[in-house]
Parts: C-alpha cells; sequence; structure tokens
C-alpha cells in the first residue's frame, strides 16, 4: 500500500509539473515518465526526479551559453545579472523547500523535495529556451 501511494504521490507531481497537454513533450519529460513508470521505491523516484533535475541543468547551461554568444553587450550584461539573481533564488528556494517538506517528515518529504527542484530548473531551462527561440526567429 506503501509503495502505491508513493506512486500515485509521484505520478501527482509530475503531472501538475506537464500540466499543459499542447506543449510537445520534452524527451527528458518523456524519459523521467519512463523512469518513474519503473521506480518502485522512495529511493528509485528521488533519482529519477534528480536524473532529470540533472539533464535540465545542462539543458539551461546550453541556453544560457547560446544566448550569451548571440546578444549584444547589453543584453548579455543583464541576462548575466538575471542569471546570478535567480541562482540565488534557486538556492534559497531548494533550502526553504527542502526544510518545509522535512519538517513534516515523512519519506514522502523527499520526493516532494526532489520533484521541486527539477520542476524549478525545468521552467528556467525553457524560459531561457524560448528567449533563444525568439531571437533565432527575429533572425530570420
Amino acid at each position: 500500500m506503501r509503495k502505491i501511494a508513493l506512486l500515485l504521490c509521484a505520478l501527482f507531481i509530475v503531472s501538475a509539473a506537464f500540466a499543459d497537454e499542447n506543449e510537445k513533450k520534452h524527451p527528458i519529460d518523456l524519459e523521467l515518465e519512463k523512469r518513474l513508470s519503473n521506480a518502485h521505491t522512495t529511493l528509485e523516484i528521488s533519482e529519477a526526479f534528480g536524473w532529470a533535475a540533472r539533464e535540465w541543468d545542462k539543458l539551461l547551461n546550453e541556453n544560457y551559453r547560446a544566448l550569451m554568444q548571440d546578444l549584444s553587450n547589453e543584453l548579455q550584461e543583464q541576462l548575466r545579472a538575471s542569471q546570478r539573481e535567480w541562482i540565488k533564488f534557486r538556492d534559497l528556494e531548494f533550502a526553504f523547500n527542502a526544510d518545509f517538506h522535512y519538517y513534516f517528515g515523512g519519506t514522502i518529504a523527499r520526493i516532494n523535495a526532489a520533484a521541486f527542484q527539477c520542476d524549478f530548473v525545468r521552467e528556467r531551462a525553457l524560459r531561457l529556451g524560448n528567449y533563444l527561440k525568439s531571437y533565432e526567429e527575429d533572425l530570420d
């Protein structure tokens, strides 16, 4: 029963993170769904979210570097400042989120923290990707 509850909770978190059905699913999202469907323990579910967060972070950095190559000096400075502040905010949010969930205890805290971190980094990676896409479209 406990495994079913954990899996249902993880699936709820994932479905909330990927609620926009009109959006084509990213390969990282698809692989995460696959990993979650094969996960049977709290550790496996947390590891799946951890894997996805690392992949989103790689994409975030790729998008950031690509944008920095193409932008004017002024926009580069703005993006650099924005990214530095986002990193500070990310670190504060991760710390608060982990403490918040661990405060209430239980095995689900680990999953909630991992899912939150994954979704948080995903959002920034996609946002930077959208900036890059818009910039490239404007050049065409």
